[in-house]
């Protein structure tokens, strides 16, 4: 039992979309003890980016998140640069502090979690100086954003000086963990990876057969990526693969679910690749569509690569495809090999190399019995990144805490 209330900072919450997203959202849903969520309120104040759409609050009023271990105070604190050189950013991280500052004093003891160290952690530096041990301070790191912070002298600055306060910091890969060696004490770092709602995606088979049925793909191989729409992601070598095997496999198509600043670019590549008629740009899916596009592909594939400091720390969608039993393709950059096996769970190349993702795409859609040989064994180790067992690590990292 806990003597302290729990606050998850985070920017970005439920109804948004992303991994890091879901990955707050499962945990602490499931926390053993309440959580008071301090988040952006996206309905007031949509972020102007283009992954971003204006948010409807539900007709009645009430929240997208509801259930009775979530408290939501929902706040305009999103912030798509960090710097402090602009007077509303530094509103915001104050924004963020006063949010918490609220809930400390008066001999209560706070333990934030933070999705990142910055902005988060570094809107709680002045409390930590203030409220010591009274305020924990719980931190995730999902690679890229440790990375972009080495491009900036000030942004380096600011992760450096959060690093020094924070507690505990959950790393979601080896690969994650490697990438803070010498940016903070080791000690405070320890490896969770992300995880997958096994009894959610326990429908997927039936969800992906009437997707199939609905969407006239029952004599296609479908191919599906889901994720943002960013560079790195690495749609553009499957919409090129998918172009030179346009007469090998005719039967093939490709389905992609997200939204963000690359899709005019795909779009016009899919026309340039004489794929248009073959590529399916899905947009935004909510949960129910998410699950049955999962059920319906044939294979999962996501090549990612570098995009300067832009990377994947994990790949967590490679672990909800294997909880479907699909196999997949995926990148060798960054956290992506620690959630796919090459040769076991699916095939890990190069995203760089066209001709090592063509052949990958090649192998996997014209063989149905690998695929399904990959599949099933992408679906047995899935079953050890259940939610479950992700919060039971979690919390026992964080009750270690002094």
């Amino acid at each position: 039992m806990t003597d302290r209330t729990d606050i998850l900072l985070t920017q970005k919450f439920i109804p948004e979309m992303g991994g890091s997203i879901r990955w707050m959202y499962e945990v602490y849903r499931a926390w053993p003890w309440p959580v008071q969520v301090i988040t952006h309120d996206v309905y007031r104040h949509p972020p102007n980016t283009p992954e971003f759409a204006v948010v409807p609050k539900p007709p009645n009023g009430v929240d997208h998140v509801t259930g009775a271990n979530l408290t939501m105070d929902r706040r305009d604190i999103f912030m798509d640069d960090w710097g402090m050189e602009n007077p509303k950013r530094v509103l915001r991280y104050w924004r963020m502090m006063h949010a918490v500052w609220q809930r400390l004093g008066g001999g209560r003891k706070v333990r934030v979690h933070c999705t990142h160290a910055v902005p988060e952690v570094v809107s709680l530096i002045p409390l930590k100086w203030r409220f010591g041990d009274a305020l924990q301070i719980v931190c995730y790191a999902h690679g890229e954003e440790v990375t972009a912070c080495l491009t900036s002298r000030q942004l380096r600055l600011l992760m450096g000086r959060a690093h020094r306060v924070i507690d505990l910091m959950i790393a979601n890969s080896r690969y994650t963990q490697n990438v803070l060696d010498g940016l903070i004490d080791a000690d405070k770092v320890h490896v969770v990876h992300p995880g997958v709602s096994l009894s959610e995606f326990a429908g997927a088979s039936e969800a992906g057969e009437a997707w199939r049925r609905e969407h006239n793909c029952n004599s296609k191989v479908i191919a599906l990526t889901v994720g943002r729409l960013d560079l790195r992601k690495n749609h553009a070598a499957v919409i090129r693969a998918l172009g030179e095997l346009r007469d090998e496999i005719p039967n093939l198509e490709y389905h992609v679910a997200g939204e963000g600043r690359e899709r005019a670019r795909l779009e016009r590549l899919a026309r340039d690749c004489n794929v248009a008629d073959r590529v399916v740009f899905a947009g935004p899916v909510d949960g129910p569509t998410r699950l049955a596009m999962y059920g319906g592909c044939d294979l999962f594939v996501m090549p990612a690569i570098r995009d300067g400091s832009d990377v994947e720390g994990f790949g967590m969608v490679m672990i909800e495809a294997g909880a479907c039993g699909k196999a997949c393709i995926g990148g060798r950059e960054g956290g992506q090999p620690e959630a796919l096996i090459d040769g076991e769970t699916g095939l890990v190349v190069n995203g760089r190399d066209q001709n090592a993702v063509t052949s990958a795409f090649r192998r996997l859609a014209a063989d149905n019995d690998l695929r399904h040989a990959l599949g099933t064994r992408a679906a047995t180790r899935a079953a050890q990144y259940d939610w479950r067992h992700v919060v039971q690590q979690t919390v026992k990292l964080v009750e270690k805490m002094h």
